[in-house]
Order: structure tokens, then sequence, then C-alpha cells
């Protein structure tokens, strides 16, 4: 897929954010007129969006000899894809000891082995590198945004969601904009959101209030005065402890009744108060995650080599247990064999052990290390890939599956794996 203007082809980065947020949108919509529910398409969607990044990076002839050869540049992104690789394999071997579904096995194999594929290809190819610190063309960037509007529309008539990628980019490449002072474009690439606001999750949520976050403190800061920074962002936690149930009450009376956002800011406003009733309907899908939480933990306190190596690549939990009808719709093998754990840090331990909890860490780490940057740095389109990397990690919190299946996560870690060899601003 080419993508031209006047003989000027789009970056390949927006060029793939076009194509990829196309094929999934096309197929969301296919697998609903076969009758598909929206969690039950996901582990489809998931391999329809690989298929097709594959066949698009394959097609572009992307790939050279250097393509294989191991780095051990001293950087925190590329030891966490090289120590996630490694870890993977040695969890393929575990899986296949605790004969795990064959099913879920590869597949797994499948998710990192195919992102550490988009990492090598982005992490070696200066050409596209170069790309990093090339701003797209005022022609350009209107066809981006008119083509990411045309699918909002598009999705909102048909009923149907754009990926959560495709949103989350846009929220900050929104905030990219604001420090170019293009509010025009900011307030275009703003609307997919709000777009599907009724039917945000908590973690999209999360991801637009830091957007709001990083545009009020960028440019405010330095690290003359990162002290004053910490200060602020320790006051603002207070306050959010204090009086956002009392916001929330607020706002949740502007909301219908059957949308999805107030679904969840219920749910926050109930944590908040301190009366939550965990077998309420209000709060299925937090409790949802607390049971998954309980019996990983007994899973991995079983026995030493559980602990150690956790249950290997397709690991499974059984679901009869589980309330949350959705999570058995998900699951390709239904409720005898649940795969999908939601929260990030117990999924990681569920399939590598104690080695998944280093992997937490790693993240963690360079959720800090981006904060910083985010805040220090002025505005530039490499920037822009590390907010999109702080914010997906993020994301992925909750729904822990999303961070390894998204091709543009993988993509944008090499851009940033990449920083000592690049330019920026």
């Amino acid at each position: 897929m080419k993508l031209y203007f006047r003989k000027t082809s789009l970056p390949v980065l927006f060029e793939f954010i076009l194509f990829i947020s196309l094929v999934e949108t096309s197929f969301f919509y296919f697998f609903k007129l076969l009758g598909y529910r929206q969690f039950q398409m996901i582990p489809y969607l998931r391999l329809v969006s690989l298929f097709f990044t594959l066949l698009f990076f394959l097609k572009s002839k992307f790939y050279h000899k250097n393509f294989f050869k191991i780095s051990l540049k001293a950087n925190s992104e590329n030891l966490l894809v090289l120590g996630w690789v490694s870890f993977t394999i040695l969890g393929f071997l575990v899986g296949i000891l605790h004969r795990n579904s064959i099913l879920y096995l590869f597949t797994d194999m499948i998710y990192i082995l195919f992102g550490y594929f988009l990492y090598r290809i982005f992490y070696n190819n200066q050409k596209l590198l170069d790309e990093i610190t090339v701003e797209l063309t005022l022609r350009q960037e209107h066809y981006f945004v008119i083509a990411i509007l045309f699918f909002s529309v598009i999705a909102v008539f048909l009923s149907i969601d754009l990926p959560s990628f495709t949103i989350v980019f846009t929220l900050v490449y929104a905030l990219y904009h604001y420090n170019k002072k293009n509010y025009g474009l900011m307030f275009l690439y703003v609307l997919p959101f709000f777009f599907q606001i009724l039917k945000s999750n908590r973690a999209l949520l999360l991801v637009f209030i830091l957007v709001l976050f990083f545009a009020f403190v960028q440019k405010r800061f330095s690290k003359k005065n990162i002290n004053d920074f910490l200060l602020l962002l320790v006051v603002f936690l207070l306050l959010c402890f204090f009086f956002l149930d009392d916001i929330l009450k607020v706002i949740i009376n502007y909301f219908p009744e059957n949308s999805t956002l107030k679904g969840r800011l219920v749910q926050i406003y109930l944590l908040l108060k301190g009366n939550a009733d965990w077998n309420s309907p209000a709060l299925l899908s937090l409790s949802q995650r607390i049971v998954e939480a309980k019996a990983v933990i007994i899973y991995w306190c079983l026995n030493p080599f559980n602990f150690l190596f956790g249950g290997g690549m397709g690991a499974t939990i059984e679901g009869f247990s589980f309330k949350d009808s959705g999570i058995a719709d998900s699951a390709l093998l239904g409720k005898t064999a649940i795969h999908n754990i939601h929260l990030l840090p117990f999924s990681l331990i569920f399939r590598y052990g104690v080695i998944g909890i280093g992997l937490f860490f790693m993240l963690v780490y360079n959720l800090f290390k981006y904060l910083f940057r985010i805040i220090l740095w002025e505005s530039s389109l490499f920037k822009t890939l590390i907010v999109f990397q702080f914010c997906w990690i993020l994301y992925s919190f909750p729904a822990a599956s999303y961070l390894w299946t998204c091709p543009l996560f993988w993509i944008t870690l090499a851009y940033v794996s990449n920083e000592k060899r690049i330019n920026f601003s």
C-alpha cells in the first residue's frame, strides 16, 4: 500500500497506521455481520492484524541481511525485547512440559516473535529511522487527518469500534500539534476519541486524562525546576484522592444510562467512596480481574516449578467460576481453558513466573524514564512516539494482551531504542 502526494509518499509509520486501521475496522464490521460479539471477535481480529501487518512489511521489502543480527546495545528497550524473546522461547518449552493447548502455545509464541520481527525491521533500517525527524507536509497532514476522520465517521455510522491503538495514537498526535500551536489539527485529531467516548473503556479514558496532563505540564518545567514538578504532581494526586469522588458524582449525571463510559465512571466513584459491592453488576469487570489475579497466585504458588517458570506459553485456567460472560465468549476454547489474564503483572507472572516480575519492572522502569523525557524535551515527532509508548504501556495495565499484540507497540519501541542514532530535539 503506497499513498502518494505529488510523488511524495507518506512516511511508513503513518502509512502503516492508516493501512492497519482500515483492515481492522473492515474486519470488525465483517465479523459483526457474521454475528460475533465484540469479545468473541477479538482473537480473530488479532490474527487478521498480524497477517496483514506481515503482508505490509514483506511486500515493502524492509528486511535485509542484517535482520537476524543480534544487538546487545545497552538500552532498556533493547534489553527488554531481547529478554522478552529469550524468556518466551524458554516459556515455549515450559508450555510443552505442561502440555498446554497447542493453539494457545503457538499463538503466544507467534505474537512475541512477530513483535521481535517488527522491532528488528525498524531497528536495522536506517531509512525508516531517518523518517522519525521528518514531519508531514501540510498536504500529507490533511490527507492523514481526513482518512482518520473518515474511518471514525464510518465506525460511528456502522456502530463499530475503531482500533484502540488508532485512538491512542491520534490523542498523542493531537498533543504534538498542541505543542506546535496547530490548534485546528489538534482539535481534529481529538475527534475520534470523542466520537467513541460513550463506549470508551477505563484505559482509554486514562490515556485521555494523561494527554491532558502532559499538555498542562510540558514547557512549564525544566531540569532546573523538576522538583517543582514533583511537588505539583504530589499535590495533584492528593487533590484527586480527596475530591475526585465529588467531581465524578457531578459528571456522571451528564452521561446516558446505557453508555459504557458512565458505567466505568460509576465503578471509580463506588471505589473512591469505599462502599463498593463486589457482587453488583456495576463492578462485574473489576471483580472479574480480582478473581483472575487470585487464580494466578494460587497457580503460581502451587509448586516451585510454577513459581520459577510460571505456566509457560499457552497456559490457561478454568473459568467455570467466572461471572463475566464476556471472558468465556472471547476464549476460543470456552470456559474450560481461559487464556487471557487481564492485569498486566499477573499475566506476565502467569506465563513467565518470577521472570515475569522482572519483565514487569522493566516496563515500569521505562514508564518512569519516559515520563521525564516527555516533560523535559521539546516537542518533536520522536517525542510523540515516546508519549505513545508511555500511554500504551499504561493502557495495557488493565488489559495485558493489548500490549504485545499491538504492532505499533513494537514499531515505536524500535524507534525509541535507537535514540542515540537519531538527532532529536
